[in-house]
């Protein structure tokens, strides 16, 4: 055992070099091993190289940076949006530069190598062989000649090579001017325009002039039509106006529900909020069209929308104090209309009007509100800022004036106003009418008296019931006073082994919430019922249960330490008189524990979320359950000769008992999420084999041997459970490598798409966002599926995922949708390799089945080009 522990060991070491640099860096570890030549890596140097250059636009007032980064043959770096779980991603900026006052994003000059996630590699590794270059716009401050830009970049990541070997690698350059040429100004750097100066407290008119035009609105998709009044045109201060407005699908469109955030799954709902420029108070809008509901998957919220025109009114509280004058009405409505298809984008409109404040009553004519383009994302946005600081009732000073811009307005006897929307609801009360029926304490306490009764049915602790009675009765020369007496002092060290046990169970939530936060939104303290759905604590649980039911089954022994066995307590036990009984009560149950252990684990489940009186209850009949043969036999000695006798039968019952702890294990991993299934049972079966081990220890003459073996046995569940927590759990839903694309690389998708075509590769798109329920519905059962993965690898197939969520009103991938006879999504694109400018279109709920079926269309048509691919350039 010992020359064969050492030479594992000794390989260990040796191939530890290699496997440490490998693992988790290129997923190629023994590529080119063809004579085992370079064994553990390839060349000893990335040969790294850096250069950086800058053009700018005649204009002098942007241009742009490009920064040049080679390695050698066979080494690679990684890109930008390396995703994390895996190799480093190149991290690229710029030292201090005060000639240039925005930097954007670095974009590559081509697509990297994506190699698909291994069994080691958890993620997308995305490579970048020979050289890339990244290139970035940036804005040049006033006055600064095109070629004094001093411009130091500066690069960190790693390099490895297609052998296994990896270095950390840094680089910097000094760019170097370029000259002068036309560059497009990327209006992410510019700062978007700024709403009108807001008005103070809006109680000073000021002047306004409109930006919208006064009447209907047609929105950019077409499909709504959106129109609205405010009345009255002229109040007097304290009055209120009252807005309405309107939005008209047409055809079998419909818009979403009103909500005070944008806080909904899978859709958007309506969003209606006041400006900067207004600062009055708005109350929450109603509206008399029905809300209809639709499920959308199991799981998920249902889908809540309205049918045909659809009119919102909210009133707007004018202050008390405001002087004469004409005051600005400025708000946004943001909206999503969909059909049970297909959706289109969420849009936003800016709505205006003019309100004259004066101190003559006021009037009751009406007026058409001003409108113009907007983004839905304007709209939620404000709607956080004017909904998030509703307060709650009673939590105002009486007497405090009402924070204008959107707060909580005082409340009037005025029936029309409608109520506002309580931010959290922490405050509603509710009342339950038909409240369940719960077990009585009197029957859980019987049930507890009963359980401590059963353990002393067990083999290490039935003999001990008739020896200690005995010796009672010996040592009391028979006085059955006496012997009652012994007994009772016996069975409170009995019973306060247990409510010490109470006291670590009532104490171990606020110990573990010294170093674990409860989640958010948990309520305050730190009650065990907060940790019942957390996957750690139900693996501790199945961790406790299932090595105690192993111990059962005979698979190993629990040894209590020997300090319990000698030392000032069992000297205490070992004397006689009432202090010796109260001892030997100890001693016999901590002693009693391999047995008794095992049926703690649901204990100490079921105390978890009870009060601590309930928890030293239960756990005081438990005492008092395995107390009870001494009080009963100590009342009448004579009993003691119908105490069962030891045999095999108290084995086989505890065995059966081990059988009951294996199927409370299966039912803790049924309540654990999927991805974490597998890896759980890896680890039980890491965990039976070190109780394996530990069930050889006492077969060993040595004491070195029983303790390398009990480190070993340690070692190995230990080894076995990181593994499969690092290696085996489920990284998510995605079951295909996507390449991602997200705002920063909108315009390049079109022109990427084409490059991967042209060179041969089939190229599926599917397009989604978070607003669009139907593509979510496609994306889990019919695009992302392991059969349309499985087809995708096959078939070296490229998969992009574009995620739309973006109100970007110059945006490359709508102009791109609109070239592929498209307004709106869910939109799945394939792209036959080989046959640049055509493509396959799927739109509306697709099945699985169709998407095979168009893949293998779209592929049978490719055309193979035998030059390089994009992707390997």
């Amino acid at each position: 055992m010992k020359r064969f522990a050492s030479l594992a060991l000794l390989l260990a070491l040796c191939f530890l070099p290699s496997t440490g640099m490998s693992q988790g860096l290129g997923g190629d570890l023994f590529q080119g091993l063809e004579g085992f030549d370079g064994l553990g890596g390839g060349s000893s140097d990335p040969n790294l190289k850096i250069t950086a250059s800058y053009v700018v636009d005649p204009s002098g007032t942007h241009g742009q940076l490009h920064v040049t980064a080679t390695v050698g043959d066979g080494w690679c770096l990684y890109s930008t949006t390396q995703p994390k779980g895996g190799p480093l991603a190149t991290k690229l900026k710029i030292a201090d530069a005060p000639a240039i006052t925005a930097l954007g994003t670095f974009v590559p000059d081509h697509k990297p190598k994506i190699v698909p996630p291994d069994e080691i590699i958890t993620v997308p590794q995305e490579k970048f062989y020979k050289s890339v270059t990244w290139t970035a716009p940036f804005l040049l401050a006033p006055d600064i000649k095109p070629d004094a830009v001093n411009v130091k970049v500066l690069l960190n990541g790693q390099s490895c090579h297609d052998r296994g070997t990896c270095f950390p690698v840094k680089g910097e350059a000094v760019a170097k001017f370029d000259g002068v040429k036309e560059v497009p100004l990327d209006k992410t750097l510019v700062a978007e325009k700024q709403d009108p100066a807001p008005a103070n407290t809006g109680t000073t008119p000021t002047d306004y002039k409109l930006e919208g035009v006064i009447g209907d609105y047609k929105s950019a998709s077409g499909h709504v039509v959106v129109s609205g009044t405010y009345a009255p045109t002229k109040v007097a201060p304290g009055d209120q106006v009252t807005v309405s407005l309107t939005v008209k699908p047409s055809g079998d469109y419909h818009v979403y529900a009103y909500s005070p955030t944008d806080s909904t799954l899978g859709y958007k709902s309506t969003q209606i909020a006041l400006s900067e420029v207004t600062g009055w108070l708005a109350m929450q809008p109603t509206t008399d069209n029905p809300v209809h509901e639709k499920e959308f998957a199991p799981g998920f919220d249902p889908i809540l929308y309205h049918e045909g025109a659809t009119t919102w009114k909210f009133k707007v509280q004018v202050p008390i104090d405001a002087k004469p004058g004409k005051y600005p009405l400025v708000g946004y409505l943001g909206f999503q209309t969909c059909t049970d298809a297909t959706c289109d984008r969420p849009e936003g409109v800016m709505f205006e009007g003019i309100v004259e404040v004066g101190q003559s009553a006021a009037v009751t004519e009406s007026a058409p509100l001003a409108f113009s383009k907007s983004t839905y994302n304007k709209a939620a946005d404000r709607a956080k800022i004017t909904h998030a600081a509703v307060q709650e009732p009673g939590d105002e000073p009486a007497g405090a004036p009402p924070v204008r811009g959107g707060d909580k307005p005082e409340m009037t006897d005025n029936a029309d106003a409608p109520p506002a929307v309580i931010a959290d609801g922490k405050n509603l009360e509710w009342t339950v009418l038909n409240q369940p029926e719960s077990s009585s304490l009197g029957w859980i306490l019987v049930l507890s008296f009963v359980g401590g009764a059963i353990l002393n049915l067990m083999p290490c602790v039935l003999p001990v019931v008739g020896l200690k009675i005995l010796s009672f009765v010996n040592q009391a020369g028979k006085h059955r006073g006496q012997v009652f007496m012994l007994n009772l002092v016996y069975s409170a060290g009995v019973i306060s082994v247990f409510l010490f046990l109470a006291v670590l169970s009532t104490s171990l939530g606020t110990i573990v919430g010294l170093f674990v936060k409860p989640e958010a939104g948990a309520s305050d303290g730190l009650a065990w019922g907060q940790w019942s759905g957390n996957v750690w604590y139900i693996l501790g649980m199945i961790v406790l249960v299932y090595t105690m039911g192993l111990s059962m089954l005979g698979v190993w022994e629990l040894s209590m330490p020997s300090f319990l066995g000698s030392g000032s307590v069992a000297q205490a036990a070992n004397k006689s008189g009432y202090g010796s009984a109260f001892f030997k009560g100890i001693v016999t149950t901590l002693l009693s524990t391999p047995c008794s252990g095992p049926f703690l684990g649901p204990i100490f489940g079921y105390t978890l979320s009870e009060s601590a009186y309930i928890t030293f209850l239960v756990f005081g009949f438990i005492g008092l359950g395995m107390a009870s043969p001494y009080l009963i036999i100590g009342i009448n000695p004579r009993l003691i000769a119908f105490l069962p006798k030891p045999g095999n039968w108290m084995i086989a019952f505890k065995q059966a008992m081990g059988f009951v702890m294996m199927l409370t294990v299966v039912y803790l991993v049924y309540t654990m999420e999927d991805k974490w299934v597998v890896p759980t049972l890896t680890l039980l079966v890491g965990l039976g084999a070190g109780c394996w081990m530990l069930g050889q220890v006492h077969t060993l003459e040595h004491q070195s041997s029983k303790l390398s073996t009990t480190i070993g046995a340690f070692a190995v569940s230990i080894a076995i459970g990181y593994f499969a927590f690092n290696y085996l759990v489920e990284g998510g839903a995605e079951t295909i490598a996507w390449d991602k694309y997200t705002q920063s690389r909108f315009a390049e998708l079109e022109a990427d798409v084409r490059a991967r075509q042209s060179a041969g590769e089939t190229v599926m798109v599917d397009f989604t966002a978070d607003w669009c329920p139907t593509c979510k519905l496609n994306y889990y059962r019919a695009i992302n599926t392991d059969k349309v993965a499985a087809y995708v690898e096959n078939n070296g197939i490229s998969p992009v995922l574009v995620d739309w969520t973006t109100s970007d009103p110059n945006d490359p991938v709508q102009r791109f949708i609109n070239k592929l006879g498209f307004n709106s999504i869910p939109l799945l694109a394939i792209f036959p390799g080989g046959r640049p400018g055509e493509v396959y279109v799927l739109s509306d709920l697709l099945d699985e089945t169709t998407v095979i079926d168009s893949l293998n269309t779209a592929h049978g048509t490719s055309k193979k080009v035998p030059e390089q691919t994009a992707l390997n350039k």
